[in-house]
C-alpha cells in the first residue's frame, strides 16, 4: 500500500489525560539517506516493511506486510539502527494523533504525531497544552536519527561524549582504557560535546588526546550510559589504526591495552562497566 503521509510532529510536556496503554512498537532501520528510509517493524503482533521517501510534513511511505519469520529473518541486519516504543492513539478534535513513549536508551522521550488530510488542515491545527515544541523539521528527531544517535543534544552540561578504542591482538578484542588526570582511577577517554562537532567526531578527538589512539567509529554503534552522580554518557567504539608513542595528554593520564575481561575489572564504575560490557557484547555478536 502506498499513500502519501500529511503529518505534524511535536514534543510532549505531558501525557494527556486517562492516557492508558499501547501498542508495542519494535522498528529498525536496513538502510537510510536523506531522501529515503527502509524499515521494517513489529507493530503488536503484526509485521511490516516500509519504505519512506521525502521529508517535512509531507511524506509518500510504501508498506507491505511480511511475516514473522521474515521479520526476524531481517532483523539482525538492523543491528545499531533500533529504537523501542509504545504508542497511543488520542482524538484531538478532528485529528487523530499517534503519542509515542519511548524506551531503554530513549526513555523518557515523549513524541505525538498528528496527521491531517490535506495541507490546509494541517496549517489551521492548534495544538493542545499537553503538546510542546514543533519537531516536524528537525533531523535530529526523525526515528531513524533516534535508533541511531539517541535523544538529540540538549545543552552541553547535560551530557558527556566518550569513546571506547578497540583493537584485535590474536583474535581477541582488547580494549584502551586510560587514567583519570590524578591517575587514582581508570576510565575511558571522555569530554564535553563541542557546539560544532558531532558526538562521533569528538569521541575520535578525544581519544586521540587522552589515549593516543587514533581511527574512526564504528558505524551504528554507540550505548547511552546513565551513572550514579555522574552525567548521562554516550559511548561510541572507535576501530583503532594507531595506537601513538606519544600524545597530549601522555604526561598526565596512564594507558592500558588489555583483553576486554581485564580491562572491565580495571574499572572501578560499575555503571561505565556494564555499559562497556552491554556495548562489547553487541559488537561481537
Amino acid at each position: 500500500m502506498t499513500m502519501v503521509e500529511i503529518e505534524r510532529k511535536f514534543l510532549v510536556k505531558s501525557l494527556p489525560d486517562g492516557l492508558q496503554g499501547g501498542t508495542p512498537i519494535l522498528q529498525g532501520y536496513l538502510a537510510h539517506d536523506e531522501h529515503m528510509e527502509v524499515r521494517i517493524r513489529q507493530l503488536g503482533d503484526k509485521y511490516f516493511l516500509a519504505v519512506k521517501e521525502g521529508a517535512g510534513p509531507m511524506r509518500r511511505e510504501t508498506e507491505v506486510n511480511i511475516s514473522p519469520r521474515q521479520f526476524h529473518a531481517l532483523w539482525p541486519s538492523t543491528e545499531g539502527r533500533r529504537l523501542e516504543k509504545v504508542r497511543s492513539l488520542v482524538d484531538h478534535g478532528s485529528c487523530r494523533m499517534e503519542v509515542d513513549r519511548y524506551l531503554g536508551d530513549l526513555e523518557p522521550l515523549l513524541v505525538a504525531e498528528v496527521g491531517f488530510s490535506s495541507v490546509e488542515e494541517s496549517e489551521r491545527f492548534e495544538k493542545p497544552d499537553y503538546l510542546g515544541q514543533e519537531i516536524t523539521e528537525m533531523e535530529a528527531y526523525k526515528n531513524i536519527s533516534l535508533a541511531i544517535h539517541g535523544i538529540p543534544e540538549g545543552p552541553a552540561l547535560d551530557y558527556q561524549v566518550g569513546a571506547l578504542p578497540f583493537l584485535f591482538r590474536g583474535g581477541r578484542l582488547h580494549l584502551v582504557i586510560v587514567t583519570n588526570t590524578a591517575q587514582t582511577r581508570w576510565i575511558i577517554p571522555k569530554g564535553q560535546p563541542e557546539p560544532d562537532m558531532s558526538r562521533q567526531d569528538v569521541a575520535v578527538m578525544e581519544a586521540m588526546e587522552e589515549a593516543g589512539t587514533i581511527g574512526s567509529c564504528l558505524p551504528g554503534f554507540r550505548v547511552l550510559c546513565r551513572r550514579k552522580g555522574e552525567k548521562t554518557l554516550y559511548i561510541y567504539p572507535l576501530k583503532v589504526t594507531t595506537v601513538l608513542k606519544k600524545w597530549p595528554e601522555m604526561d598526565w593520564r596512564k594507558r592500558a591495552v588489555l583483553p576486554v575481561n581485564k580491562a572491565l575489572k580495571m574499572i572501578s564504575d560499575p555503571d561505565l562497566s556494564q555499559c562497556i560490557l552491554r556495548l562489547t557484547s553487541r559488537m561481537l555478536a
